[in-house]
């Protein structure tokens, strides 16, 4: 079985071998994903105390993971915590997360040799996965040597169920392998079940990401140099070719609605220059948060403000009057609409939810969000939104509302994770 999966796992990855191999960012971490560490993360193995791994796949699983985090430190802090990561960026936000004496690591290549040699460096005590990371090989490894593992915040999208069902051959010993798995709803636990996982094992604990929102205090709110009665549209996490889309609703918006400004926050900051340059090529004057941040940019009228920088969208949502969810205007699978409610804002997103298909039915079914399906419709919202001041505070209120009802999933997760005694003294 073990070959299987290695011959499965090296097909499925030919596609990405040159990033791997050619890309800068992937390269920093390639000798981690072989299960090579640095001397520093080898040193810290001398430490006594025993780890925790906790694997989330990018940014936002891993920042979903923090208030689960943060509640296993506070009750249980004779453990470690390893966090480990696929992405470049997702490894950046679980540094920032860690504490000084925690490991922070790229999750290593699924293939047998490599993740027994990884095994053997760590020894967790359990295994906990954000989210849907069926990797057999790590999986049936970590099962052989009877580590406890779990799913957390478990879910497979409308999209993605298809394809674990065509190879559910394949995925059924490694969901039948999993102790707990911890979904979001009904409609993943049924799917998680159809796939092999037990039924006695499947809790439905709601989703998590609904616990990873707290207050902002106004002080880390970055200073537009704005004034009160101007009018902030925040489009946040957003993918090519969405800004130009964004940007020729601003244009359009603007001429009725001189008071409204724009701050465009990319899903991937690193292209800030390219939406800079796109902004300037419509006559628009560009300000990026980073020179905001260092005190020594001016903000010209009429600015779109473009975020380059890491961990401040959600203070940008606090500052926002309306917010645009990014990734729903192409069929990328949109972003989360939790952040921009938890802090009390108008929510729009496009017809391209499919990756949180839930939420935003959630949303729709509450009243607390607006749905568009083109570019003009999200024109027309806007406008609508700028002309009903009580709308924008009623959406706001229901956003809110919403997000406080479903809270609890972490308090739920360790209630299931002690009683199971997965979290034994060591």
């Amino acid at each position: 079985m073990r070959i299987l999966f290695d011959i499965i796992y090296l097909l499925l990855s030919i596609a990405y071998l040159p990033s791997l191999l050619l890309t800068g960012k992937h390269r920093a971490g390639l000798r981690e994903r072989c299960g090579i560490y640095p001397p520093a993360v080898l040193a810290s193995l001398n430490n006594k105390r025993p780890l925790l791994w906790l694997h989330a796949v990018s940014v936002g699983e891993m920042k979903a993971a923090a208030p689960l985090l943060e509640r296993i430190r506070r009750d249980f802090p004779q453990y470690r915590l390893l966090l480990s990561t696929i992405t470049p960026t997702g490894n950046a936000v679980a540094r920032q997360l860690a504490h000084p004496d925690d490991v922070v690591v790229f999750f290593p290549f699924d293939l047998s040799f490599v993740v027994r040699r990884v095994l053997s460096l760590f020894r967790p005590r359990l295994f906990l996965i954000m989210e849907t990371e069926l990797w057999p090989n790590m999986i049936a490894e970590a099962g052989r040597r009877n580590i406890p593992m779990a799913i957390i915040n478990g879910r497979i999208s409308d999209k993605a169920f298809p394809r674990y069902r065509g190879l559910k051959r394949i995925f059924y010993p490694v969901v039948r392998a999993i102790n707990l798995l911890c979904v979001q709803s009904d409609t993943d636990a049924r799917r998680m079940i159809s796939l092999g996982a037990d039924s006695s094992r499947v809790r439905v604990v709601g989703n998590i990401k609904f616990d990873q929102v707290k207050a902002v205090s106004d002080k880390k709110i970055p200073e537009l140099g704005l004034g009160q009665k101007e009018v902030v549209i925040v489009a946040g996490s957003t993918h090519s070719p969405e800004e130009d889309l964004i940007m020729d609703v601003f244009c359009a918006l603007h001429a009725s609605h001189p008071e409204i400004r724009l701050v465009l926050a990319p899903r991937h900051p690193h292209r800030a220059g390219d939406i800079a340059r796109s902004a300037e090529a419509r006559g628009l004057p560009v300000c990026l948060i980073s020179a905001l941040n260092r005190g020594n940019a001016s903000v010209p009228p009429g600015c779109v403000f473009i975020l380059d920088v890491m961990g401040v969208l959600q203070q940008l949502y606090c500052r926002a009057d309306i917010v645009f969810v990014g990734g729903s205007l192409i069929p990328h699978g949109g972003q989360n609409p939790i952040e921009p409610a938890a802090c009390a804002k108008p929510v729009i997103f496009g017809p391209h939810m499919f990756n949180f298909s839930e939420i935003a039915a959630l949303f729709l079914r509450n009243n607390a969000a607006v749905q568009v399906q083109d570019k003009n419709g999200l024109q027309r919202a806007i406008e609508d939104l700028l002309q009903d001041a009580q709308k924008r505070e009623q959406l706001s209120l229901q956003a809110k509302k919403l997000v406080q009802e479903n809270q609890g999933s972490v308090n739920r997760i360790m209630d299931i994770l002690g009683k199971l005694k997965f979290l034994p003294l060591p």
